[in-house]
């Protein structure tokens, strides 16, 4: 007869040894397991976009980099028929970007008009990330407005209004300091958080569906998480400007203004959560 405490051990041994090889299992996988998460939490942050644009309509061809895009030779870049390009400056509220200086040293030397963008933080205040981000760009002018790159991918779990009121802020510190600002998002970021919000804010949208087919008034369109231009070793993000070539000389010159007109929201927009919230954030939920 098998012992009683022998069997217990022995079945302890065996749940300790399941244990330890589901959990090196799962730490050999991790980043395999993150990618799978991610694509469930937010599918457009991973799978590449290349949508068929006509030139004919949207003529104005721009880029978006940063460090992750290596060596750069923007005067290459300008020969492929690239006229515009957003800069990644900072993030968060102590991080620059490693090739900020020479991204914006080259691609103003080639000519290109350019444009700085700050990754937004959920889970730090608007004000300081405004700071930070005038901060780091000070100094350099731009052709473009400074852009505020609000993505759920990459940010942890924080309060729905926390998110609108701490984006608000930023908006609020760098419009008070005669900045020009414009939002970046994905389609999902938008019905989020977006949609409804900041309608007095000029918006780039990521997404697979044209300026006409969503029924915004988008500024910038990006159509491709996975375009080729000449002069740049990875793949890289294709953007064109919603309109033709004298309506962006027109955006351009108009650049001078302290905040855009207020853009309408479409008649065929779907409501969302935030409809009825839009300006009912107290201060004291914003942190500073």
């Amino acid at each position: 007869m098998i012992n009683k405490g022998h069997h217990r051990l022995f079945l302890i041994a065996v749940a300790v040894a399941l244990v330890a090889t589901v959990g090196i299992a799962v730490w050999t996988n991790r980043s395999r397991l993150g990618r799978i998460w991610q694509r469930v939490a937010d599918p457009e942050s991973i799978q590449p976009m290349a949508v068929d644009v006509s030139r004919s309509e949207f003529p104005v061809k721009g880029i978006d980099v940063s460090h992750h895009n290596g060596d750069i030779d923007f005067r290459r870049v300008a020969a492929d028929s690239v006229e515009f390009v957003m800069i990644k400056a900072t993030e968060g509220v102590n991080h620059i970007d490693s090739c900020m200086a020479r991204n914006y040293d080259r691609a103003t030397e080639a000519g290109l008009k350019v444009g700085f963008y700050h990754f937004f933080r959920f889970d730090r205040g608007g004000v300081k990330q405004g700071r930070h981000f005038l901060a780091a760009t000070s100094g350099r002018a731009v052709d473009l407005p400074l852009v505020i790159d609000v993505e759920i991918s990459g940010n942890p779990d924080v309060d729905y209004y926390r998110v609108i009121g701490r984006l608000k802020d930023m908006i609020g510190y760098l419009r008070r300091h005669d900045r020009r600002v414009m939002i970046y998002c994905n389609s999902q970021t938008y019905d989020r958080y977006i949609r409804h919000n900041f309608n007095d804010t000029e918006l780039w949208l990521a997404s697979e569906s044209t300026p006409k087919d969503k029924g915004d008034s988008r500024e910038l369109w990006q159509h491709s998480h996975a375009g080729h231009v000449r002069g740049i070793p990875t793949p890289v993000d294709i953007n064109t400007f919603n309109g033709n070539r004298e309506q962006f000389a027109q955006w351009l010159n108009s650049f001078a203004r302290s905040a855009p007109a207020k853009r309408p929201v479409a008649s065929s927009d779907s409501a969302s959560l935030a409809d009825s919230t839009a300006n009912i954030l107290p201060d004291s939920l914003s942190t500073q």
